[in-house]
């Protein structure tokens, strides 16, 4: 049985298949991000009733904030429902989702957090789902999609700049996985023989969401 003393160094709220938009999550039937932020609360009312204040300020100062969501707020959400298309254009949609980032990691700020890294979308038109149904064209990656996570990309990176400028204390970075898996899927060889590397990493930290998401996985 799990309990305070185990989490006190690291926890994940992690719920996969959510999205920024909490109708991702209905799609899916998994935990919305508001849901999300409401159990980080609760950690925090028993952290600071396990190890005092003061030690738990200074854990929740210090602990690293990973956040990677957003590709099903596009591929089951976005261009699956159209109650979502009818209702924004996909620009509009890029700004609605990047502001409830940047209120998400404001709220995150307000509670204590300082070092916060988000993630960047992947080039989700190559992700396995998408090019098997896109059979009709060869099953290449669907351009229109990785457009668009380079477009949200670059959303997110104005948001972190103008966060960085506005929150005094914080470090916010953006970690683009874009580039580096779009080079690894379309020049395989360049990266040379399939092998695993694992890493054993102690540290503080508190994590939300996987980069891949369900049966979009790379």
């Amino acid at each position: 049985m799990y309990n305070i003393a185990d989490f006190a160094t690291g926890v994940c709220f992690a719920s996969a298949g959510t999205g920024y938009n909490n109708a991702t999550a209905d799609v899916l039937s998994v935990i919305p991000l508001w849901k999300e932020m409401e159990y980080y609360k609760e950690y925090q009312e028993t952290l600071r009733g396990y190890l005092g204040n003061e030690k738990a300020n200074e854990v929740v100062g210090e602990a690293l904030y990973l956040m990677s969501i957003g590709t099903n707020d596009f591929l089951e959400n976005y261009y699956i429902l159209p109650k979502r298309s009818s209702e924004y254009s996909v620009e509009e949609y890029q700004i609605f989702l990047a502001g409830i980032a940047e209120i998400f990691i404001t709220e995150l700020y307000q509670l204590g957090a300082r070092k916060i890294c988000i993630s960047g979308l992947p080039p989700m038109g190559c992700l396995p789902l998408e090019r098997t149904t896109n059979m009709f064209n060869g099953s290449d990656c669907v351009e229109e999609y990785n457009n668009v996570a380079k477009d949200f990309n670059g959303q997110l990176q104005e948001m972190v700049m103008k966060l960085n400028k506005e929150l005094p204390g914080i470090q916010l970075v953006l970690s683009s996985p874009y580039d580096i898996l779009l080079d690894t899927i379309q020049d395989p060889n360049k990266f040379g023989k399939l092998s695993a590397i694992f890493f054993s990493i102690t540290t503080v930290g508190v994590t939300w969401h996987d980069m891949h998401d369900m049966d979009h996985a790379i």
